[in-house]
Parts: C-alpha cells; sequence; structure tokens
C-alpha cells in the first residue's frame, strides 16, 4: 500500500514537472500582423535564457527559444523561435484599405477606403523610405529610416522589417489602428511582461508618374537621355513583351496595358516628337521583382535599352500576391525597333537574367 501511495506521488511529481514551463526571464512578445499584400504574424520574443535554451507557448504551440540566429529580421536582445529569427504565423485576410498614387517626386494621393482607420502611410521606391504628411488626400513626403515610428515596433524592429520590404517596392505601408482586426492578440505563456502589437497593411502595387521631360535628339549611334514615366507591378502582361508607341493610340494601348489590373490609370503625355516604350517582365508568383531602364543609345531607326532586373532573395519576407512588373520610358525622336538587353549587353527575353 505504501509502495502504490509513493508510486502514486511520484507520478503525480512527474506530471507537474511536464507541465510546467522554463521560460525566459524578463520574457516580452512584439508581434507586427501584416495584411494586403504579404499575410504573416512576425513575432519578435524577448528575454533572458534560463541555460542555454527555454521555452515558450505561442498561438497554443510550444516553441523553443535560444540565443538569436543571423537572419534579416535578427535584432539586438531577440531571441530565436526554432532556430528562426521570429515566430511566423498566417494571418486573416483583410479588405482593402486605402490606394496610395505617386504624382511626384515627393507628392502623393491617399484614398483611404471606408471604415478605415489609418494612423500613418509610408512609402518605398525600393531604395527608401518616406512618410507622408497624412492619411488623406493629397500629401507631401519625408524621408526616414524605415519604418521608424510605425506603430509600436521599435527602432530596431522598423528597420529590419524596412529592409526587408524595402527591395520589394514600390509599395505603400500604411500603420492600422489595433481595433477591429481579424486577428485576435497572440496567446502567450508564461505571461509577458512586455506585449507590443502593430498592424500594417501593405499595398503592393504603387505606380509612379512624372511628367516627359524634352531633351534634344540626339545623333545616330549616340546615348540618348531617356524619361522614366512610370513603373509598377501590376500589368495584365502574363510573358515578357516590349511596347512601342509612336502614335497617341498606341500610347493609350500601352498604359491600357500596364494598368490593366487596377483603377485610376493616369492618361499618358502626347507622343509627338517621341517615342514611348513599355517593358513587361510577365508574371511572377510573389513580390520582390521590378525592372528599371538604365541606359539607352540609338542607331538609325532603332533604339536600344539596357535594363536592370531584380528579384527577391532566397529565404526573404516577400508579398504573397502574384504580380506582372513593368517601365515605360520615353525617348526623343521616332524608332521602329526596340531591343532590350541586360546591364551585361545580352539580350533580354522571358524575363531575363535576375540580379
Amino acid at each position: 500500500m505504501k509502495r502504490t501511495l509513493m508510486a502514486a506521488a511520484l507520478l503525480g511529481v512527474g506530471l507537474l514537472s511536464a507541465c510546467s514551463m522554463t521560460g525566459p526571464g524578463n520574457l516580452r512578445v512584439h508581434e507586427v500582423l501584416l495584411y494586403g499584400g504579404a499575410q504573416e504574424r512576425v513575432v519578435w520574443v524577448y528575454g533572458t535564457l534560463q541555460g542555454s535554451q527555454s521555452s515558450v507557448k505561442l498561438g497554443g504551440t510550444t516553441a523553443d527559444v535560444r540565443a538569436q540566429v543571423n537572419d534579416a529580421l535578427a535584432v539586438p536582445g531577440s531571441l530565436s523561435v526554432n532556430g528562426k529569427a521570429t515566430y511566423r504565423q498566417a494571418t486573416a485576410a483583410l479588405p482593402p484599405r486605402l490606394t496610395l498614387t505617386r504624382s511626384g517626386a515627393s507628392l502623393f494621393t491617399v484614398s483611404p477606403q471606408p471604415g478605415a482607420n489609418i494612423q500613418a502611410v509610408y512609402y518605398t521606391d525600393g531604395q527608401s523610405w518616406v512618410k507622408l504628411s497624412g492619411t488623406s488626400g493629397a500629401v507631401s513626403a519625408t524621408r526616414v529610416d524605415g519604418l521608424r515610428g510605425a506603430g509600436q515596433l521599435t527602432d530596431d524592429e522598423a528597420r529590419a522589417l524596412g529592409d526587408v520590404l524595402r527591395p520589394q517596392g514600390p509599395l505603400a505601408v500604411a500603420v492600422l489602428s489595433d481595433t477591429g482586426l481579424p486577428d485576435a492578440p497572440l496567446a502567450v505563456e508564461p505571461t509577458p511582461t512586455e506585449y507590443r502589437r502593430t498592424a500594417l497593411y501593405i499595398q503592393s502595387s504603387v505606380p509612379t508618374a512624372a511628367a516627359p521631360a524634352t531633351p534634344a535628339v540626339p545623333s545616330t549611334g549616340a546615348s540618348v537621355t531617356f524619361t522614366e514615366l512610370a513603373s509598377g507591378t501590376n500589368a495584365s502582361a502574363a510573358a515578357f513583351g516590349v511596347q512601342v508607341a509612336t502614335t497617341n493610340a498606341a500610347a493609350a494601348a500601352l498604359y491600357a496595358q500596364a494598368y490593366g489590373r487596377q483603377t485610376g490609370a493616369p492618361t499618358p503625355p502626347s507622343v509627338t516628337g517621341r517615342t514611348l516604350i513599355g517593358v513587361f517582365l510577365g508574371q511572377r508568383s510573389t513580390g520582390g521583382y521590378s525592372v528599371r531602364v538604365v541606359g539607352a543609345t540609338v542607331t538609325g531607326d532603332a533604339v536600344t535599352l539596357r535594363v536592370r532586373v531584380t528579384a527577391p532573395g532566397a529565404g526573404s519576407l516577400t508579398t504573397q500576391a502574384i504580380t506582372s512588373p513593368w517601365t515605360i520610358v520615353s525617348v526623343p525622336g521616332a524608332y521602329r525597333t526596340v531591343t532590350v538587353v541586360d546591364e551585361a549587353g545580352q539580350p533580354l527575353s522571358g524575363g531575363g537574367t535576375t540580379r
């Protein structure tokens, strides 16, 4: 009888031990909810390890917490979760929250959707970040360090997330109110000493437009000054192609191809004395792709465009939506033949070499 009681007591102790969880000391959890162009919950875990590893329960799932790993989303003081810099989980779908259009180098128009509670809007052209001066109507922009000041993100988190999203530009990031979101706060065990939550809506295709310049027509065989009129990632083109416009009707067809999957297409400029050329990469399964003209030369009635094609790096955080990158440039003069090459001078077709 005593032996049976002793065994039961030991079993009870074992069960209690199995149910207990050794979490990091001073546990802090910061999460960002991504909607729109990306549907993902990204969670940073901070704290002091109890030995070489600890464990926490995130959203009902037990996760192994250790020293941080080398990753683009790793920030000072954070811990790795299951061998990754952050804990990742899909978010629910959210209807569009805004439409952003660019009308100049630092001029934008923000059109929030009914019921959208937007606190701030950021924009990247793929090179740098700016913060818009307002959340509705015509606004200006000021350069910022990544997504600094967005919601409850720390400066380090804002910089890391901004660095991951920036190469996928042009895109807009709207900071949303914490109310009315389809995803509840993440359940965490043990209870953290600090819990931060930020919601962001990503518009993954922001067309840009600029008034064309009127440079002089260059001599045959010379470099030509080109003007980028517009670019984006949401064309109706399913395959790689080049479209040339030397008439106003052809220019309208060119813009219809570029803006075919979105509303609010701008009116193309007059083609008098110039040629409009659109370069379309075709469909891509994720964001992070873009095409940009970096040089142009002419020979007789032929023009050669040198372009740079970019692609997301392996394992990078990309917008999970089908994209179709494009760019439209204007060159002075009228040309019948257009050749597109990569930066190494090799003919570009089928999307070309990713760089």
